[in-house]
């Protein structure tokens, strides 16, 4: 019998434990060793329509933060008495999971640690060390930068051009034979080739691609090395129709080509 009541009690310790790690969210093998700094504490105020404003000032500091109400309160400066903070929040016991909903936070019950700390031992656990009694601050989680990339592959939607090339010499019918059109078009600019800067053009178009989706920059960007894979474009030159037959149009050409890159961006969590 006397084995069973051993038992019975080292598991009643180990549960409160348990129970006082989950509550304060400081890791015990971590317990702070410095205490509260106490020298800008003062009470909350009661609410208004308290019945007991005195009550009310507990519970408020208590909501406010507990474990800074305990240390600084009660047991540094006794701005309030362990009595009187007991009898306050006894009906508020961790253990019969009732809230105090106050204008500052929550104050959701003593400890048993706490409780034997209150109470001078005449209820809940004795022996327990000062860093367990007093609820330090959590101790901050590390904020963890994470770096997102997303390759963004050349295909016919990653598209830059060049400027238009200039006029052939002799001028077309399109509604006899388009492609001789389009031929005088290409032999112009072949001919003639506007500077492009595939490079300057690729970098504009893949930034403003990565920051519309997000992304704080664009790396590795290339455009293609066969400008014309995407095709020629044309147009009806607008200016010169009046100076030819009816029948007749000049046509200007253009090259296309591709851009790839890598958009990337800095996600920032705590852990």
């Amino acid at each position: 019998m006397i084995r069973l009541i051993i038992a019975a009690l080292a598991l009643s310790l180990l549960i409160c434990a348990v129970a006082w790690g989950g509550v304060s969210g400081t890791d015990t093998a971590h317990a702070r060793s410095i205490p509260w700094d106490c020298s800008d504490w003062q009470a909350s105020a009661a609410v208004d329509d308290a019945e007991d404003a005195r009550v009310s000032v507990i519970l408020e500091s208590l909501a406010t933060n507990r474990g800074k109400t305990l240390y600084c309160a009660v047991d540094q400066s006794d701005t309030f008495t362990k009595a009187e903070t007991w009898a306050a929040g006894r009906d508020r016991n961790e253990r019969d999971d009732t809230v105090y909903q106050g204008q500052n936070g929550r104050f959701r019950g003593f400890l048993a640690a706490q409780e034997g700390y209150l109470t001078d031992g005449e209820s809940g656990v004795t022996g327990i060390s000062r860093d367990r009694i007093f609820e330090f601050p959590e101790e901050q989680r590390r904020r963890v930068k994470r770096t997102v990339r997303r390759s963004v592959p050349a295909d016919d939607t990653r598209r830059i051009e060049s400027d238009w090339g200039p006029n052939p010499t002799s001028a077309c019918r399109p509604s006899v034979d388009r492609d001789d059109c389009e031929s005088k078009a290409r032999n112009a600019y072949a001919g003639n080739p506007p500077a492009v800067e595939w490079d300057t053009l690729a970098q504009t178009a893949a930034t403003a691609y990565c920051e519309g989706a997000g992304y704080r920059k664009a790396t590795s960007i290339a455009a293609s090395t066969a400008p014309s894979e995407l095709g020629w474009k044309y147009r009806e030159h607008p200016t010169w129709r009046n100076n030819l037959a009816p029948t007749q149009r000049l046509y200007n050409a253009k090259t296309t080509n591709t851009w790839s890159a890598v958009c990337v961006k800095t996600v920032r969590k705590r852990r």
